[in-house]
């Protein structure tokens, strides 16, 4: 089933890899599709794992027998250590003096060892935790299937990567992620924004919940005019992302474009949850509120922004507009002026 024997490091210099399992080892750490044969190697190759005192035995290799007991060197959080060669016991000098050790194949220390955590050349540059399920997984042949079905969730991402990124360039110098694009498209521009839309509808084909897909087919479908379906994404973009407080600012702003004072007021009240006293948000509050006949809430929004920035330009032109209504001196505005 094994050998025991002493070993003692010769070469300070790392030799990684210097064997067939060392090899596939860091090619999967790379490609999910070596992993298959790595775990298949793990299980037939030779391991090499420290004891915690000396056997008495010749040179070379030495069977051991039925009621042998063996006690693994055992790291504090309880993990064992094992080897894939005996030079990386030795890797980067932690372990310097000549140590027992004893080599098993893969399968039959998994098996003696049922239920232990193991961790793969932890004096390495490569290092791998193997947990009690994922062994279990690998003694019965259900992780292959799970390997497989991993490989077709990193294609899947791989191709969800390609057409955002393609979505993405399709939108370059097109929409303003923190603000509104009011100069007016050509027949060229309005294609690729509607372009873009299709391809972002593809992710979303593959990842429903990608509220970053959603706000950025928002963004074109505002420049687009299709205010209706831009406010139906930022709102799921809302459900799913609650911190983002661009996503609610966005969606009052879709809100006034619908002419819907209720739906903007909420996602302006909402946007200043997410990040509260920003001056930015609470002008765009104040507006709204004016727009909606609550003066006085109007009122004491701006001056609460002004307070925390005094000289903000468009804060001081919306406390003017504010005043001005308020005092009769100016008409009230509209949606349209709103979001001009």
């Amino acid at each position: 089933m094994g050998i025991f024997d002493i070993f003692k490091k010769k070469t300070t210099d790392s030799t990684f890899p210097e064997n067939e399992l060392e090899k596939i080892f860091l090619r999967a750490t790379q490609e999910i599709a070596a992993q298959k044969e790595f775990y298949q190697k793990l299980l037939w190759s030779q391991l090499f794992v420290l004891t915690d005192e000396h056997m008495d035995s010749e040179e070379g290799i030495q069977t051991l027998e039925e009621d042998t007991i063996v006690r693994f060197v055992t790291f504090e959080e309880g993990q064992i250590p094992i080897f894939t060669s005996t030079n990386r016991i030795f890797d980067k000098g932690v372990i310097k003096e000549e140590v027992p050790y004893v080599s098993l194949k893969g399968q039959d220390l998994f098996r003696i060892a049922k239920g232990a955590t193991f961790i793969l050349n932890p004096n390495s540059n490569y290092v791998k935790e193997l947990i009690p399920e994922e062994i279990e997984n690998l003694m019965d042949g259900t992780l292959y299937d799970k390997i497989d079905e991993q490989e077709i969730e990193d294609i899947k991402f791989q191709e969800f990567n390609e057409i955002f990124e393609r979505a993405g360039n399709k939108q370059e110098g097109l929409i303003l992620l923190d603000g509104y694009h009011i100069k007016k498209l050509n027949k060229s521009e309005k294609s690729r924004l509607e372009e873009s839309v299709i391809e972002f509808e593809k992710c979303l084909a593959i990842i429903p919940e990608h509220w970053q897909s959603m706000i950025l087919m928002s963004k074109a479908l505002q420049r687009l005019e299709r205010h209706s379906e831009a406010l139906e994404h930022l709102e799921n973009a809302c459900k799913i992302e609650l911190e983002n407080h661009i996503i609610a600012m966005e969606a009052s702003l879709e809100a006034m474009h619908l002419k819907d004072i209720d739906k903007a007021l909420y996602y302006s009240v909402e946007s200043l949850r997410r990040k509260p006293n920003d001056y930015a948000l609470m002008g765009n509050h104040a507006m709204n509120l004016l727009v909606a006949n609550k003066d006085q809430e109007a009122k004491n929004t701006i001056d609460n922004a002004i307070k925390i920035k005094s000289n903000d330009a468009v804060n001081k032109n919306i406390r003017l507009i504010i005043n001005g209504v308020i005092s009769g001196k100016r008409k009230r505005p509209t949606f349209e002026d709103a979001i001009k």
